[in-house]
């Protein structure tokens, strides 16, 4: 089975590791990159070429609304979805305005609510029980 490859942008290690971890268990899902902070992204997606970005909006350096649409142009065969904290109007307006395939909240239990988006997003399948591994 083919995986998906992907870039991590967030300044949060931990949250970076929770991330890889789950995309490990699904199994469909291959980390090729991680940067904490937005210029550092938008230099990993332009050298990995990922399917798909998952990038946090509140970061040093250069913010996910900045790096948004130049992790674009990187990476033009990319998704981005935009993970964040806060999900106000505004964020998640700015977000898809300027190109993110779709907005998910930060907290709760990303592998109840990213894991369908990012199925819908992307057009994947379930998988298979028991592909992943912990």
């Amino acid at each position: 089975m083919k995986r998906t490859r992907v870039v991590l942008v967030d300044d949060t290690e931990d949250v970076r590791g929770v991330l890889t971890a789950l995309m490990a268990y699904d199994g469909r899902f291959e980390i090729v990159g991680e940067a904490a902070n937005g210029r550092d992204g938008v230099s990993m997606a332009g050298d990995m070429q990922p399917d798909l970005v998952l990038l946090d909006l509140a970061m040093p350096v250069m913010d996910g609304l900045t790096a948004l649409p130049l992790i674009r142009t990187a990476a033009a065969g990319a998704k981005v979805v935009v993970l964040s904290a806060f999900g106000n109007d505004e964020s998640v307006q700015a977000a898809l305005g300027r190109g993110a395939a779709a907005f998910v909240i930060k907290g709760g239990r990303l592998l109840d609510t990213l894991i369908p988006v990012l199925e819908e997003v992307l057009g994947l399948e379930e998988p298979a029980a028991g592909t992943g591994t912990v």
